[in-house]
C-alpha cells in the first residue's frame, strides 16, 4: 500500500477517502517502458478505483478517445509519432477545451516550467522521477486548478455577455457595437478599404400595451434581429440599439459586398415578414467610410439622418443626404434607391455543372423569384432599362472576377422577348464587351422557347448575327414535339435547355423507372442535332441521378449549387459541387 494512503480505521479519514472523486486519466505515451513505469506508480490508486486510465501511443488515437468519453486529465508526451510540441496541445484542446493537461518530459528546469505554462497546461512531470503519493496529488491539483480556471472564464464570459448583449434580441448592444466599429474604422484606415454603416428602423411596431403585447412585440423584434444577423458575413456585426432599431457595420465594403446592396437585401427581407395585423415598413439609412465620414460619430449620425429621410419618404433605403443622388457605380448597385421596385433588383449567379468533367463550367445571371415577378409586371420601357442594366452589371462583375484571379469560363445572359426586340441590342452588347475587354466567345445568350412560335426573319437574322460574332446561343425552356424539333433544326443554336417543369416529370426514387417522353425526346433532339442539352431546376439527388443515367451532360439547380450573390460565388466555386454517386 502506498505511503500516502491512511492505514488506520478512523471513520473521518475513511469518509474523506470515500469522498475523493475518481479520476479518469488519458495517458498519451509512445514509449512502452515510460508508460509501464507511470502505471506502476499509480497501481494502488487504480486498484482502489480512485483512478481509471486509458493508454494510447498516438495523437490520432488520443483525439478519438477524447471524442468517445470525458476525461479528468490528459498526461501527454510532447514527442509523439504524429504530434510534436505546441501542435499536440492545440490538437487536444480543439477536441476538449475543458480537460486538464499535464506534460510528461525528460527535462527538469525553470525554462521547462515556463514553456509548459505558456502552452496552457497545468503542470509537468519529469519521466522516471515519480513518487506514487506526490504523483497522484499533483494530478489532482492540476485537475482542480484547471476546473477553477474554466469556471472563472465562464463567469467572465457570462458577465461580458450580460453587459454587452441586448436583453431582447441577444445581439450586441450599442456599447459593444461602438467598440467593434472603432476597431473596424482603425482597420479600414490602416488598410485603405471602405466600411459601411447600415441603420435599420421598423415603422409599425406597437409601443406599450399589456404584458402579453410586450411579449409578442419582443418576439417579433427577436425574429427581425435574427433575420438581419443571418444575412451578413461573419466578419460583420448587427447590433440592436433599442426600440426596434438595428445598426450593422460591414467590414470591408467593396464592389462585391456593397452597403447599398446589403441595405436593399434587408429591406426586401423585412417586407416579407408576415406580422398581421401589423404592417411593418422598414426604413434604412446608409453611410460609407471614408466617403461619408472618418469618425464613428460622423458615420452613425449620417446613417441615422439617411434612415429618417427614408422614413419621411415612406420607407425604403436612402444614403446620407449630404451626398449626391447618384450612388458611385458598383457591382449590383448602379442606381440609388428611389422607390421603384426595379431599382432594388440584385443579380444572382447560378453555376451549371458538366457531368463528364465533374466540375462547374459556367454561371447564369438571373433575378431572384421576387425580382423576376417585379420585372415581368413592369412597363416595357422599364424592362428594357432593367434588362440592359442586368447585362451591364453582369459583364462588369465578370471583369472584376477575372481581374481578381477568379477566371470564370462562361457567363449566361437571358434575353427575353422585350430585349430581343431592341434594335440596338447587338451594338449594346458589342460596346459593353469592348469596354471590359471581354470576348463574345465567353458569353452564352439564352433565348426563351416561346419566341419560336412567332419568330420573324429579323429575329432569326439577329440570332445568326450573334452566332457569327462568336456568342453561344441556347434555347431556354425547350418543349419537345414535332414543331419544336423542326424549329430548332432551322435556328442557329449551340444548345437547348429543359426547364423545371420537364425535369419534375422524372421519378425521384426509381433510377430505372419510367420517364416522361418529354425528357427522352429532348435528349434525342439534342443528340441528333449535335446540341448541348442543359437540364435546369435539378433540386434533388434522385432526378440528378436519373438525368445522368439518361445521358444528360449538363445540369443546373439547387441540388448542385443554389443561386448566389456575386460575393459568395468564387468561394462556392472553389468548394465545388456535392459528391456525385457513381
Amino acid at each position: 500500500m502506498s505511503a500516502d494512503w491512511p492505514i488506520d480505521s478512523d471513520d473521518d479519514n475513511l469518509n474523506a477517502v470515500e469522498r475523493l472523486e475518481p479520476l479518469a486519466l488519458l495517458l498519451i505515451e509512445d514509449s512502452p517502458a515510460d508508460s509501464r513505469l507511470l502505471q506502476e506508480h499509480l497501481r494502488d490508486a487504480i486498484q482502489r478505483g480512485e483512478v481509471m486510465m486509458q493508454v494510447v501511443r498516438r495523437l490520432s488515437d488520443a483525439t478519438q478517445a477524447l471524442n468517445r468519453m470525458e476525461f479528468s486529465c490528459v498526461l501527454v508526451d510532447l514527442g509523439l509519432p504524429d504530434g510534436q510540441g505546441v501542435a499536440t496541445i492545440e490538437a487536444l484542446r480543439a477536441v476538449d477545451p475543458d480537460v486538464a493537461m499535464v506534460v510528461l518530459t525528460g527535462f527538469d528546469s525553470d525554462d521547462m516550467a515556463q514553456q509548459t505554462m505558456q502552452l496552457g497546461v497545468q503542470d509537468y512531470l519529469v519521466k522516471g522521477r515519480y513518487d506514487a503519493g506526490l504523483l497522484l496529488r499533483r494530478i489532482r491539483f492540476a485537475v482542480q486548478n484547471h476546473r477553477q480556471l474554466v469556471q472563472l472564464n465562464t463567469a467572465r464570459q457570462e458577465s461580458f455577455a450580460s453587459a454587452s448583449q441586448d436583453p431582447v434580441t441577444g445581439l450586441p448592444n450599442r456599447p459593444l457595437f461602438e467598440d467593434r466599429a472603432r476597431r473596424a474604422i482603425a482597420f479600414a484606415e490602416r488598410t485603405g478599404c471602405e466600411l459601411g454603416i447600415v441603420y435599420v428602423g421598423i415603422d409599425g411596431l406597437p409601443a406599450g400595451g399589456d404584458d402579453a403585447s410586450r411579449i409578442a412585440t419582443d418576439a417579433l423584434i427577436r425574429r427581425i434581429g435574427t433575420l438581419l444577423a443571418e444575412s451578413v458575413r461573419k466578419s460583420d456585426t448587427v447590433a440592436a440599439t433599442g426600440g426596434g432599431e438595428f445598426v450593422s457595420i460591414l467590414v470591408p465594403t467593396d464592389v462585391n459586398f456593397d452597403a447599398v446592396i446589403v441595405a436593399r437585401r434587408f429591406n426586401e427581407m423585412l417586407r416579407t415578414i408576415d406580422a398581421a395585423p401589423l404592417q411593418l415598413v422598414p426604413f434604412i439609412g446608409v453611410a460609407v467610410y471614408p466617403r461619408d465620414g472618418e469618425t464613428l460619430d460622423e458615420l452613425v449620425e449620417h446613417a441615422e439622418q439617411a434612415m429618417f429621410r427614408a422614413l419621411r419618404a415612406g420607407g425604403g433605403v436612402c444614403v446620407w443626404e449630404g451626398q449626391v443622388t447618384a450612388h458611385p457605380a458598383s457591382i449590383g448597385a448602379e442606381r440609388l434607391w428611389s422607390g421603384s421596385p426595379l431599382d432594388a433588383l440584385v443579380p444572382l449567379y447560378q453555376p451549371w455543372f458538366d457531368l463528364r468533367e465533374q466540375r462547374f463550367v459556367g454561371v447564369e445571371v438571373l433575378w431572384s423569384a421576387s425580382d423576376a415577378i417585379a420585372y415581368r409586371t413592369a412597363s416595357l420601357d422599364t424592362r428594357r432599362e432593367a434588362g440592359f442594366t442586368l447585362i451591364r452589371t453582369a459583364l462588369s462583375q465578370l471583369r472584376v472576377w477575372r481581374d481578381g484571379g477568379f477566371d470564370l469560363p462562361s457567363l449566361g445572359l437571358n434575353l427575353d422577348s422585350v430585349l430581343l426586340e431592341q434594335p440596338d441590342l447587338a451594338s449594346f452588347l458589342r460596346d459593353q464587351l469592348a469596354a471590359r475587354n471581354l470576348p463574345p466567345q465567353d458569353i452564352r445568350l439564352e433565348v426563351p422557347a416561346e419566341v419560336l412560335a412567332d419568330a420573324t426573319p429579323e429575329l432569326l437574322s439577329r440570332l445568326r448575327l450573334f452566332r457569327d460574332e462568336g456568342y453561344g446561343v441556347v434555347l431556354d425552356d425547350y418543349l419537345s414535339g414535332a414543331d419544336g424539333l423542326l424549329a430548332i433544326s432551322t435556328m442557329p443554336l449551340d444548345g437547348i435547355k429543359i426547364g423545371r417543369d420537364v425535369v419534375a416529370t422524372l421519378p425521384t426514387d426509381r433510377p430505372g423507372g419510367s420517364v416522361r417522353r418529354a425528357v427522352t425526346a429532348a435528349i434525342g433532339a439534342s443528340t441528333s442535332l449535335s446540341l448541348d442539352l442543359i437540364a435546369t431546376g435539378v433540386d434533388d439527388d434522385g432526378r440528378r441521378q436519373q438525368l445522368r443515367t439518361l445521358g444528360c451532360r449538363y445540369l443546373q439547380g439547387d441540388a448542385l449549387c443554389e443561386a448566389l450573390i456575386a460575393a459568395e460565388l468564387p468561394m462556392r466555386w472553389r468548394i465545388g459541387p456535392p459528391t456525385f454517386l457513381s
